[in-house]
């Protein structure tokens, strides 16, 4: 066989096995409790054959369409963290997928709860024993929240990223809804939903329900 024979099986074959539609999936990998990128991170997705890279905290994929199972595992010092998201891609394009990192638990880490036997004369006595229960621990929870010292936390203290997210909503009237929240900031559901998290747990904002979104108020 000559060498242009050659050639040319060669890049009919290469065009054979490249496929026609080729997305780009990208994202950064995120701690649970620092909200900074990972750097060391594992990342893998199941292509065909998988595709695996170490992630210096951002990492990036090309796919062609169909359904995925992007993973993260990170280890270190006997911390074990991981991270799964699944996608399906439908056209070409670039999608963010934003990974966080959190614990990794066994089977062994899952408490076994075993529910006690009730006989059926004694329906009645939960039923008036469960609503009791609840107003009691009700009142309890009440008076913890009582107790509790109140927390003031000085703006200036917050890394930049919460200041700007607590500056927006002081300019909204103290309350937005998070998906306006999100677009006005240009974040990815996931990191909204970290920074969202780290104001709540700081008792800056409070989250509240409504619908199939979230609100956002601005506490006193």
């Amino acid at each position: 066989m000559s060498k242009v024979a050659i050639i040319a099986v060669m890049l009919f074959a290469l065009i054979l096995l490249t496929p026609t539609n080729a997305a780009t999936i990208h994202g950064t990998v995120y701690s649970w409790d620092t909200l900074e990128p990972v750097k060391k991170v594992i990342v893998t997705i199941n292509t065909t054959p998988e595709q695996k890279m170490v992630s210096n905290g951002t990492y990036s994929f090309k796919v062609p369409n169909g359904s995925y199972v992007i993973k993260a595992f990170f280890k270190q010092d006997g911390t074990e963290l991981y991270a799964e998201e699944n996608i399906t891609i439908v056209e070409d394009g670039s999608y963010v997928v934003d990974l966080i990192l959190f614990p990794k638990l066994g089977i062994e880490d899952v408490e076994e709860i075993e529910f006690p036997k009730v006989d059926e004369g004694d329906n009645n006595y939960y039923l008036i024993s469960i609503p009791i229960l609840a107003s009691i621990l009700g009142f309890l929870y009440y008076l913890k929240r009582k107790e509790r010292p109140e927390i003031k936390v000085e703006l200036d203290e917050l890394p930049e990223d919460l200041i700007e997210v607590v500056e927006i909503i002081k300019k909204k009237g103290g309350r937005i809804t998070q998906k306006e929240l999100r677009k006005k900031l240009g974040y990815s559901e996931a990191k909204m939903s970290l920074i969202i998290a780290d104001l709540e747990r700081r008792g800056i904002v409070e989250k509240v329900k409504k619908g199939r979104g979230n609100v956002i108020f601005l506490k006193d």
